[in-house]
């Protein structure tokens, strides 16, 4: 029934499907490959560690300048070219550590990694939202997600195989960043001939701040959790243990939340993730342990993989098409700006006890389902009635034809 329903009702087809979502699962693999290792490139560029806080401020910091500035961008008529102009920019930015050293070059090249992520990814999530209707956009994004895991999970095995080497690390993410190049030959990018739709009301930008919310809440806290795990051992081998299985749970859980978002609406799917986040925050805060920390990766990766899907879904149901991309670069926005606040406070959860510091996430998560239970739900209730009505008419009618054989 879940895969008769993963494929019911899709109007895309096969091959914009698979141009947009490996536009997009190229470049987010691309990018979480470097959230890995953004510390062994900074320090290959400049060996004496200097820069290495400095250098991931800027690179969020341009990750979130260039993604506002890439959605106001007016890009008719060159489309195509605005997408391969900043998937260059990132191959070109990848290869850098390779070939430049010293703390000047950690801001060129933190610079250019920036603007390689922010630039371009407003317009690559729109695509997906333009190309999809309500009713399927969960799944599709759902399958971006699986995508994007199933690049970067095999990248970071390989890394690890060969030992974290830098020039194992460029490679990968060169491979990983060259899919959405692929991408771009499966399909013309032709905006102009999406039709327009009617124009947004001015009471879904106050929605979408609604959702936003708990996305910045999300992201902070996970990042902030990441400084309560001991690099010590027996920690260090529960991480390397916990960091894969946590990766492949993102991807497979992105799917099946993305399944879930286009059945039952998509608040309840946000609102079971914060949930599930907080109640493994709650078992790090109760028994601080390496088995509690192992519980906590496992349970965040089915809790990451709701909000990567739910957030590609949602800019694409609150708004039109002529200002899509500006909800998108919002989205984005948003978790770039708590993990760029991260490495200039991330040492605040230094000066608690581990245990109490979780509980007071674990809280925080919980408060943050506030504004989710405020905002509207945006796959109408309609549209769940009317998909309900045609699946008990086609279960009642195979019955049927199964008694009319039998007969």
């Amino acid at each position: 029934m879940v895969f008769n329903f993963l494929k019911a009702d899709i109007t895309i087809s096969l091959r914009k499907f698979a141009s947009v979502t490996l536009l997009t699962s190229g470049t987010l693999a691309w990018f979480f490959i470097i959230n890995i290792y953004h510390e062994e490139l900074l320090r290959n560029i400049d060996p004496t560690g200097t820069w290495i806080i400095e250098g991931q401020i800027i690179f969020y910091a341009f990750a979130i300048v260039s993604g506002i500035i890439g959605s106001l961008i007016n890009k008719k008529g060159n489309h195509r070219k605005f997408l391969v102009s900043w998937i260059v920019l990132g191959i070109i930015s990848t290869i850098l550590p390779l070939v430049i050293q010293g703390m000047e070059a950690i801001i060129v090249y933190s610079i250019l990694l920036g603007f390689s992520l922010g630039f371009g990814l407003p317009d690559s999530l729109t695509l997906i939202a333009n190309c999809t209707t309500v009713e399927e956009r969960g799944r599709v994004s759902g399958a971006t997600i699986l995508e994007i895991f199933a690049i970067a999970v095999p990248a970071v095995i390989v890394i690890r195989i060969l030992g974290s080497g830098i020039l194992a690390i460029v490679l990968l993410m060169i491979i990983a960043r060259l899919v959405s190049f692929f991408a771009l030959s499966l399909d013309k990018y032709d905006t102009d001939l999406v039709k327009k739709k009617p124009e947004l009301l001015k009471s879904n930008y106050k929605e979408f701040i609604f959702y936003v919310i708990p996305w910045i809440i999300f992201t902070f806290a996970s990042g902030l959790a990441s400084n309560l795990i001991p690099n010590t051992e027996p920690y260090a081998l529960v991480d390397s243990l916990g960091t894969p299985i946590r990766y492949v749970l993102i991807g497979v859980f992105g799917l099946i939340w993305g399944i879930i978002a286009d059945r039952f609406g998509r608040k309840q799917a946000i609102i079971i993730g914060l949930v599930i986040l907080a109640i493994s925050f709650g078992v790090l805060g109760f028994a601080f342990s390496p088995d509690a920390a192992l519980f906590y990766q496992i349970i965040s990766g089915i809790a990451w993989g709701s909000f990567l899907s739910i957030y590609l879904v949602l800019p694409g149901d609150l708004s039109a098409i002529s200002s899509r991309e500006k909800f998108y670069a919002l989205g984005t926005i948003s978790p770039l700006i708590a993990l760029f606040s991260l490495p200039l406070i991330g040492d605040i959860a230094t000066f608690f006890a581990p245990s109490a510091f979780s509980q007071v996430l674990s809280v925080l998560l919980v408060l943050s389902i506030i504004p989710v239970m405020l905002a509207k739900e945006t796959l109408q209730e309609s549209k769940i009635r009317k998909r309900k009505m045609k699946e008990y008419t086609d279960k009642l009618g195979k019955i049927l034809q199964e008694s009319k054989e039998k007969s």
